[in-house]
């Protein structure tokens, strides 16, 4: 549902190209439904949602890429993987919810207890597209960046650092502890 929000709101600005004056705007506009996006999410072990990701280097990556691509006549040119490098900027150093607490236990405890941070350690890793033909239509080129963006969210990876109760007599004993998590879906 998520990624079908992402392509409707994305070609309601796009099919009516007098709503949209430059490149910046574009950027925007895409790398702002991709935070929407993303924020609809969870990653795939603890079901936890992204807090904070790199939307503005997003961004940066994203009009660079339609600048390059403006002033591009080479048919080697991938504005795909373009907007790739901008995806990849969006999880560099991204933040998760400290909520809800990791299921699993960290490795040796018996229960976590609270998160102390939820960290992207790995942002993945962007497919290179094969050459594209220029296509007549916004719906193609939305639908490839869909696929492609929902192959690299399987890439992602993170460190859940936890305070997590040991095994310990009398009583369990609160000690520092990691849960690595795996993947990210929308």
């Amino acid at each position: 549902m998520s990624w079908q929000l992402f392509k409707a709101n994305i070609k309601r600005r796009v099919d009516r190209p007098e709503s949209i004056d430059d490149i910046g705007q574009v950027a925007e506009l895409w790398a702002t439904e991709y935070d929407l996006a993303i924020k609809r999410g969870r990653d795939a072990t603890n079901f936890v949602t992204i807090q904070q990701g790199n939307k503005a280097g997003m961004e940066t990556f994203f009009r660079l890429g339609l600048q390059v691509g403006s002033l591009s006549n080479s048919p080697s040119f991938q504005l795909i993987n373009e907007f790739g490098k901008g995806v990849l900027s969006y999880w560099t150093g991204a933040i998760l919810q400290p909520f809800p607490i990791p299921v699993i236990p960290a490795a040796g405890s018996i229960q976590n207890i609270a998160v102390v941070s939820n960290n992207v350690t790995i942002p993945g890793t962007w497919s290179p597209a094969p050459p594209i033909p220029p296509v007549p239509s916004t719906d193609t080129f939305i639908d490839t960046f869909i696929l492609f963006a929902t192959t690299h969210l399987s890439t992602v990876q993170g460190i859940v650092t936890t305070t997590s109760l040991y095994p310990a007599a009398p009583t369990p004993i609160p000690g520092p502890g990691v849960v690595p998590w795996f993947g990210y879906t929308v």
